[in-house]
């Protein structure tokens, strides 16, 4: 009953905003103990209790790119468990674990393992990710855009070319959810359904995938649709959070220890106040 669909929430006195992941528990539970959400038992101890962590997609896929340290030991979709736990855990105190969607769920999905570690690969992993697999199953559940109060949450870019396109079909931006849903539960695409997927979704400059600068003029038509005052995404990596144009907050920092660095951050934002927390090891 606690890990069920959601697609938005209202506003909250705080959340936490944390980037991509890539298998790296160790630094997602080093945030939360140091945002005072969880302690090292794993026991929720957030102030206030209500807290959202908002993980933003790009939770596998743990292969070393600029390390040569081997500092994996469990399997890179165990993080996948963990959120979910970590969520029921949350649930049960009034707070929540919300992940999204990224690229990197979306290609084993397909079966793209291109950035599986030795030690995540194995014969299992195809049949854990394909549609109706038990990873699908629960990756189903999770959404590719969020929505909190007057903020809006996913993994690359929501562009105003994508609402367009979702207007034609009279669909609204939570209809992507669905169809992502449709697919892992079903193994099923619609096809009137197949210009959402592959221009919105799976496209180079689909919300998973797009890389764009941002558009300042067109980004303040799409938050004026939508009600929203501020964006944050993952997937383009910076050394530092970055607000851009100041619409669009960039929080991938290279987290996990594939990317060999010793400083990553996260946002802890507090009755709309946005704090850039930085943690070095």
């Amino acid at each position: 009953m606690f890990n069920e669909y959601i697609n938005e929430l209202p506003s909250h006195k705080r959340l936490i905003v944390i980037g991509d992941i890539h298998g790296d528990i160790r630094r997602f539970k080093n945030i939360l103990v140091n945002a005072k959400v969880i302690n090292n038992n794993l026991e929720w101890i957030a102030e206030p209790p209500e807290t959202i962590i908002i993980q933003l997609g790009d939770q596998i896929d743990s292969l070393n790119r600029t390390s040569t340290e081997e500092w994996e030991v469990l399997k890179d979709y165990e993080m996948i468990y963990f959120t979910d736990n970590l969520n029921l855990i949350a649930r049960a105190k009034g707070g929540y674990c919300i992940s999204l969607i990224g690229n990197h769920e979306l290609m084993n999905v397909i079966g793209d393992f291109s950035y599986v570690s030795d030690n995540s690969n194995s014969e299992i992993r195809k049949q854990l990710f394909k549609p109706k697999g038990t990873l699908a199953l629960t990756l189903a559940k999770r959404p590719l855009i969020f929505k909190i109060g007057d903020l809006i949450f996913c993994h690359a870019k929501l562009d105003i070319e994508h609402l367009n396109i979702l207007k034609k079909y009279n669909k609204d931006i939570f209809y992507i959810n669905q169809v992502w849903k449709n697919y892992l539960e079903n193994e099923k695409i619609n096809i009137e359904d197949k210009e959402i997927i592959d221009s919105i979704m799976i496209g180079p400059s689909g919300l998973l995938w797009n890389r764009k600068e941002n558009n300042k003029s067109s980004t303040a038509l799409l938050f004026k649709e939508l009600g929203v005052i501020y964006m944050f995404l993952g997937h383009t990596s910076y050394d530092k959070i970055q607000l851009i144009d100041n619409q669009i907050w960039y929080c991938d920092t290279g987290i996990s220890r594939a990317f060999g660095k010793s400083n990553y951050q996260y946002l802890d934002i507090k009755n709309n106040i946005i704090n850039i927390e930085t943690i070095s090891e």
